[in-house]
């Protein structure tokens, strides 16, 4: 490669330099296209985009629940829809994950990643995945810790946008926008339950075997 870019008459510096920039600029050409498929379908925003939460309420301290929470490397063979996790976290409270999970019905595996930023002092872990499952065009989320006198409530809160094309090849032919939401909802819904209470048991047995 070092000859053929000497015999072009190209430095090495410069070479590199401009397959850079063409990556860059195919990147942002493709975001811009998803922004333009995006736009298009302004009208069927409100049916394409879903907010929901599941919160549960836990007697016992919240540095216990965050940090079954934080530890999601850990994940696998203590939550049983979570079948592997990658964690790197090259920068403290910066992580990057890879999931495998079983949490879609019919039990087929899911593969995702996320960034996850994680707030200890705030009771905060936010992400946004980079990799989604077909049905879902963007997932962002956020687990919260809400202290009070006795315990503490946890907040698993998801924003979602669904990936219309995907609907009928994944759900079947005939299946509406309305019933892919429900379908969605309660995959992801199921999934951040399971979750919260295997934190809320880790939580409040730890706290009993300490008395």
């Amino acid at each position: 490669m070092l000859g053929l870019r000497q015999e072009r008459g190209l430095p090495v510096a410069a070479a590199d330099g401009a397959g850079a920039r063409r990556e860059a600029e195919a990147d942002v050409h493709r975001r811009l296209a998803q922004v333009r498929r995006a736009a298009g379908r302004w009208e069927q925003w409100d049916e394409l985009l879903l907010s929901f939460e599941d919160r549960v309420r836990i007697e016992g301290p919240a540095e216990l629940v965050y940090d079954f929470l934080y530890r999601i490397g850990d994940w696998p063979g203590r939550v049983p829809h979570v079948e592997r996790a990658g964690v790197r976290e090259d920068v403290p409270g910066i992580q990057v994950v890879s999931l495998d999970t079983c949490a879609a019905p019919g039990g087929r595996t899911v593969s995702t990643r996320a960034v996850r930023l994680c707030f200890p002092h705030a009771g905060r872990i936010v992400y946004k995945e980079t990799l989604t499952p077909e049905l879902v065009a963007a997932h962002s989320g956020e687990w919260s810790l809400l202290p009070d006198a006795s315990g503490v409530t946890v907040v698993a809160a998801h924003q979602v946008m669904l990936r219309q094309e995907a609907v009928a090849p994944v759900l079947g032919a005939g299946t509406g926008l309305l019933e892919a939401r429900d379908h969605v909802r309660a995959w992801l819904s199921r999934a951040s339950t399971e979750t919260l209470g295997l934190a809320k048991w880790h939580a409040e047995s730890t706290v009993r075997r300490l008395r």
